[in-house]
């Protein structure tokens, strides 16, 4: 984890000319290379913001996926169960 990014329980947001209904669930990738199509899945908007005040979305929000949140989702990946019902 890089130490200019914040914990996954604090949202993180970055502005956006996209924000609105539709862009809920949107990934937020880092390192992405046009070349491969691939990169690092580091946040999925939940919510937006009018930051500046005029009327208008303008901010995607996201807690940020740290290495605290991989060690979570590896844990219960281990811990899997079988089908969700």
């Amino acid at each position: 984890m890089r130490l200019d990014t914040p914990p996954a329980d604090q949202p993180a947001g970055v502005d956006s000319p996209f924000t609105g209904e539709g862009s809920l669930g949107s990934s937020w990738l880092e390192s992405y290379g046009d070349d491969q199509g691939l990169g690092y899945l580091n946040g999925i908007t939940t919510g937006v913001s009018d930051t500046d005040g005029d009327g208008r979305y303008d901010t995607g929000v996201s807690p940020y996926f740290d290495s605290g949140l991989y060690n979570v989702f590896r844990a219960a990946a281990a811990a899997w169960s079988g089908r969700v019902l």
